[in-house]
């Protein structure tokens, strides 16, 4: 029997917006700061090639454009400091699962009256972002999203 392809545009689209909508990552090196993602938009191609008795064989070329928050407590947990950016993954493949290209862009625009302290914190959470949120977001996608991509059956 041959291998069949069954499309999976849809469903990869849902699943990365539901996983990254979902998702809250603690950032190393901070003091209790959290990543969550607020815009999750997918372009590209996905299918699922299948053949009886043989492990399905995922088969895509995507990009994903998410933009992220991160929130860290301050002042004894009195008030919040967020930081804002975007993660272009320019190329993400079947030919490269572990390997996914990414661009990262944090927004350092500061609120009005904002200390020198402040920016400090933010450009640490920026950073913590790079050390911490690429990492996780490249092992959602590799781990997570293959591996329930290879779930789905007809």
């Amino acid at each position: 029997m041959a291998w069949s392809e069954i499309n999976r545009d849809a469903w990869t689209k849902n699943f990365l917006t539901e996983l990254f909508k979902g998702a809250r990552i603690p950032l190393d090196q901070t003091e209790g700061a959290t990543m969550s993602f607020f815009k999750v938009e997918t372009t590209g191609d996905c299918a699922l090639s299948v053949k009886p008795g043989k492990e399905p064989r995922p088969m895509f070329e995507l990009r994903i454009e998410l933009d992220w928050n991160v929130e860290q407590p301050v002042d004894n947990g009195k008030s919040i400091a967020e930081a804002k950016g975007h993660i272009t993954v320019t190329e993400f493949s079947s030919e490269a699962i572990t390997e996914p290209q990414m661009q990262l862009r944090c927004d350092n625009k500061l609120p009005p009256g904002a200390t020198p302290a402040f920016q400090g914190l933010v450009d640490k959470l920026n950073a913590a972002v790079k050390e911490s949120g690429l990492p996780e977001v490249s092992r959602m996608l590799a781990e997570d999203y293959v591996s329930e991509l290879k779930r789905q059956r007809p």
